[in-house]
């Protein structure tokens, strides 16, 4: 699963089409079709026929932990999507993913399912079925996931790679009139028996052009009973105003303590090329759905990110990410200094 260990990362990378999510990650730039060429691209598809799309990537990463050595390397990386139709709104879904990483300890490949000191994976990672009804689509399968507007409540993102990394279920979305309607039904892909499960429905409502409300309600239970189970709640907001998006989203779960979260994200488009973001975050240990957040749980701080389109099919984002923990390892106050530096260099086809 993705590890957000409280370090310094600069990441090289090129991400994949996304797969059905909750939300989007306010730190990761994807490369995806527009609904409207999305829409045209399915209106030419005919029976049986294959299509492939993927990106390749290099990522370069670096981390830092108060009081231990840093931690740097790079990460290569393949993502092969392929979608064959069955039939009129029936399609089937796989996806190749491949990486080699230089300090295993960073990939984005999940260590415990694989050798600790295995460099390099290759996995048919993502599989399953798709059906489009109108303004609604359905998957059931194995599949990326993230929950909350800005991935607050939980992530295991389609930058992963490789077994046990993923959830399986079913997915569905649609819209009607102003309101988007997103809701889960999976459980985890984890080693053993701990497929722990997580349920989750968001809805969104377009007050007007620029501003968008939602909220957001979720169950996350342990198979084995090794956690705490929670019961989660958001609410977001997203305010579009020139060249500035601001997007906010505050959770909270029912565990005792140390069960509140927020995000607030400001991003500022200098052009159609161009954007850069600062991102204000705090994940207290039990606020999340299993302690996996998008941001890492429990921890608070900045993120501060630039991305930039090089050609039609190239990207680039540099990333900076200032934070401390809340608590230390014996579960009292802590506030150990961490950073990571991500830059990631993506070439989509």
């Amino acid at each position: 699963m993705k590890k957000i260990m409280m370090n310094t990362v600069i990441s090289l990378g090129i991400l994949c089409t996304p797969g059905f999510a909750l939300g989007n990650e306010t730190t990761a730039t994807a490369v995806a079709l527009s609904p409207d060429t999305e829409a045209a691209a399915e209106e030419k598809m005919t029976p049986g026929e294959l299509t492939w799309s993927g990106d390749v990537s290099i990522k370069y990463e670096r981390d830092t932990m108060e009081d231990s050595p840093h931690m740097d390397g790079l990460m290569y990386s393949l993502r092969l999507n392929a979608e064959k139709q069955l039939s009129p709104g029936f399609s089937l879904y796989a996806r190749l993913g491949a990486q080699y990483a230089t300090q295993p300890s960073l990939g984005d490949f999940n260590t415990e399912a694989y050798d600790v000191n295995k460099k390099g994976v290759i996995a048919i990672d993502l599989f399953g079925v798709t059906y489009k009804k109108g303004s609604f689509s359905y998957k059931l399968g194995r599949q990326d996931m993230t929950i909350g507007t800005t991935a607050l409540l939980y992530s295991r993102s389609d930058t992963n790679i490789g077994i046990r990394n993923f959830v399986d279920g079913l997915t569905v979305e649609g819209k009607i009139g102003n309101i988007a309607l997103t809701g889960v039904a999976v459980q985890e892909d984890n080693d053993g028996s701990a497929d722990n499960r997580l349920y989750a429905i968001h809805g969104t409502y377009d007050v007007n052009e620029r501003m968008q409300v939602g909220a957001t309600l979720g169950r996350y239970i342990y198979a084995d009973g090794s956690g705490q189970n929670t019961t989660n709640g958001a609410v977001d907001a997203v305010y579009k105003f020139k060249k500035s998006t601001f997007t906010a989203e505050l959770a909270k779960s029912n565990a005792d303590q140390d069960n509140k979260a927020y995000a607030v994200t400001w991003n500022y488009a200098f052009n159609d090329k161009t954007a850069v973001y600062v991102t204000a975050f705090r994940v207290e240990p039990y606020a999340d759905m299993g302690q996996q957040s998008d941001f890492d749980n429990n921890n608070r701080g900045f993120y501060y990110g630039i991305t930039h389109q090089l050609t039609k099919n190239d990207s680039v984002e540099v990333v900076y990410k200032d934070q401390k923990t809340l608590r230390d390892a014996e579960d009292a106050p802590s506030g150990s200094h961490n950073t990571k530096i991500e830059a990631t260099l993506t070439h989509a086809f």
